[in-house]
């Protein structure tokens, strides 16, 4: 088990064709445990990663504009919005949740612990502010899946009060589509 939990940087090529990414670009990200640490592999839309080795986490983005300058990103609410959804049974939450636990790690508000297995289940285990400790279920995700839960992502990260997020999220008694 890799040891070093500092998310690696991104990638300026794709890493199966080799072309250079543009600004605005959609990229594919995919997480893979190294020996020391972890090992990104960014892959443009025509690409698909190699079968082997397996991926830990997989999300998308778009490769930012040069000169422009992303928004502010407030860790304080989203720790907070992702304790929230820590009771949270639905598949759809437990997704929405894990892909935030991602983006709080890479942002070094969550550190990795360690993994471990409950029969087929995965579970990823994070410490956060106050030695708080969290227990992350790894769900299952297609490719249909991580763009729907980066789409809800990003409309959360950029304040959009029509983003469609999990039911856990809405102030009782809105629907949250």
């Amino acid at each position: 088990m890799a040891s070093d939990w500092s998310m690696p940087r991104r990638g300026e090529a794709c890493a199966a064709c080799g072309r250079a990414f543009e600004g605005g670009q959609p990229v594919s990200v995919y997480l893979y445990e190294a020996a020391e640490s972890y090992a990104r592999r960014d892959f443009c839309e025509t690409c698909q990663p190699p079968a082997e080795p397996a991926w830990l986490g997989a999300w998308k983005t778009r490769r930012p504009v040069e000169g422009r300058k992303a928004p502010a990103l407030d860790r304080e609410t989203l720790l907070k919005i992702f304790e929230q959804l820590d009771a949270a049974a639905a598949a759809e939450t437990v997704q929405f949740r894990f892909v935030l636990a991602l983006l709080l790690w890479r942002k070094r508000v969550l550190k990795l612990e360690g993994t471990s297995s409950d029969g087929p289940t995965e579970v990823w285990d994070f410490s956060g502010p106050a030695d708080r400790k969290y227990q992350i279920t790894r769900p299952d995700l297609d490719e249909t899946q991580l763009e729907q839960l980066s789409d809800q992502l990003e409309a959360l990260l950029a304040g959009k009060s029509d983003a469609a997020l999990p039911a856990e999220l809405a102030a009782p008694g809105e629907d949250p589509s």
